[in-house]
């Protein structure tokens, strides 16, 4: 068993009076603060046919996580929807701003418009997001528009959020899910694999599919390397993989393109998983507790001035659940250290 030192074990005892959020210096600012967040994309984002698309979930796993979550967007805002599961009767609402955009590329080209002069042109980076979430390039992918050359393009719109939000704020870019093409709903828009560039050759639907299919693996390819390649001068741009979420198209796309609710809901989960990661609670285990948790929460109480909790840590720090930090908290995370549930 580890001994605590005379000093912390002795700071558990004089804070035993509860300390509201509001009167904790180094906890107040998370708690009038939310996490802001924006959802970039095109239809996926959008929720095309499915309204929320993993946005909702998302939030409300934030939410149930301990969080207060702000979606922040160029549109979907001045209400909260309600989403209720056919399947378990959960019901619940979410914040549905977002800045997805049903047919958009990458950028501008013929028949199709850019969420980078989308971005441009509404300046909504200016709400000054914590945090980006970008999934785009199943649009470029459906017209097999310049694969090859889609990492330029990537470049030019990473370059351009990474420039326009604070280098505390981080920026998220993932894979595309797979798609199923020969899908009834959206057979007619793959017309681009469905014969040659000369339109002399008729290409069958499997060989549709590998296409289609090797546009997706190339696609994600160029964007995993694009991504590594310009983490190397920006430290708060991270790689995300949807296309490993959805592994089942035939279950998880409602239309061979778009994400079901079921879809959705496995998207949601994971990128709840990788902010509460991202965040800090999701590095250790919720009933585990380190000699350092201790520290940070009595220098905290003691409004020592150079100890910041971040949002993930007040979450998990109220043990209590009333809401507040308090000595109490202190002696229960003392407690259970002393049992041994510590690292």
């Amino acid at each position: 068993m580890k001994k605590l030192s005379a000093i912390t074990a002795s700071a558990a005892i004089a804070l035993s009076a509860a300390a509201p959020l509001s009167a904790v210096p180094c906890a107040a600012e998370y708690q009038k603060k939310p996490v802001r967040i924006m959802c970039i994309g095109d239809s996926i984002t959008d929720g095309y046919g499915t309204a929320g698309s993993y946005r909702k979930f998302l939030y409300n796993g934030l939410t149930a996580n301990g969080y207060t979550v702000d979606m922040l967007g160029s549109k979907g805002g001045g209400w909260e929807p309600v989403f209720t599961d056919t399947d378990t009767g959960e019901s619940f609402s979410y914040d549905d701003e977002n800045t997805g955009y049903s047919g958009y590329s990458i950028m501008d080209y013929t028949g199709r418009n850019g969420i980078y002069e989308t971005l441009v042109s509404t300046g909504c980076l200016s709400q000054s997001p914590d945090i980006v979430i970008l999934q785009i390039g199943t649009n470029d992918i459906i017209d097999c528009h310049e694969i090859e050359a889609s990492g330029e393009r990537l470049s030019v719109l990473i370059s351009y959020i990474l420039s326009n939000i604070s280098p505390d704020s981080a920026l998220f870019v993932t894979t595309v899910p797979n798609l199923e093409p020969n899908r009834q709903d959206v057979y007619d828009w793959f017309m681009n694999y469905r014969h040659s560039p000369d339109w002399q050759v008729s290409y069958n639907d499997e060989t549709v599919a590998e296409n289609v299919q090797a546009s997706v693996d190339r696609y994600n390819a160029i964007l995993r390397e694009t991504v590594s390649d310009m983490q190397s001068g920006h430290n708060n741009l991270f790689l995300g993989d949807i296309n490993s979420v959805i592994t089942d198209t035939s279950s998880q796309l409602k239309d061979g393109v778009h994400p079901n609710d079921t879809g959705f809901q496995l998207m949601g989960k994971y990128w709840t998983d990788m902010l509460t990661e991202y965040l800090g609670a999701g590095s250790v285990p919720e009933n585990k507790w380190r000699v350092s948790d201790l520290v940070k929460l009595s220098g905290c109480l003691l409004n020592k001035p150079d100890i910041k909790l971040i949002a993930g840590d007040i979450a998990r720090y109220d043990l209590d659940g009333d809401s507040s930090l308090s000595g109490f908290d202190l002696t229960l995370m003392r407690s259970e250290i002393l049992d041994g549930s510590v690292e």
